[in-house]
């Protein structure tokens, strides 16, 4: 049977969908989620009885590799905090970073602005014919 002949309710999402889950649960069995690790108890409940709810939710499960797993394995409490108190100073810093250079550009308008009226717009010919543009004299 070609897509041409078959009813409109078997081409809609709901029908992609109902078989992407069958298909997800005949996988499930045939295939056992591996050993305890990162992600696989996800995969296990995953592949569990899910709640109604939890089924029309768009899952994206994501296995780790051999390498990734024995990197989060080996990880500890404080390694892991000591990691977070990094990724902390580095937000902070960049916020810093960017506060700073605001206040520098802010700082250096300000001083252009007050040289230009000290020392006289209209001295100024560049200056003068800008001004007369943004105001709209195109004398």
């Amino acid at each position: 049977m070609d897509a041409t002949s078959q009813s409109p309710e078997a081409r809609d999402p709901a029908c992609r969908r109902a078989a992407l889950d069958a298909i997800g649960e005949g996988v499930g069995r045939v295939l056992p989620p591996p050993d305890d690790g990162l992600g696989e108890s996800l995969i296990r409940r995953a592949y569990s009885g899910r709640a109604a709810s939890e089924a029309e939710e768009n899952r994206l499960v994501v296995r780790f590799g051999t390498e990734w797993r024995t990197f989060i394995r080996r990880q500890t409490p404080d390694r892991l905090t000591a990691l977070d108190e990094l990724i902390d100073e580095r937000i902070e810093r960049r916020a810093l970073a960017r506060f700073y250079r605001r206040m520098k550009h802010a700082a250096v308008v300000v001083v252009t602005a007050f040289a230009l009226a000290q020392f006289g717009v209209d001295r100024l010919p560049l200056v003068r014919q800008l001004w007369r543009l943004v105001r709209g004299d195109l004398r």
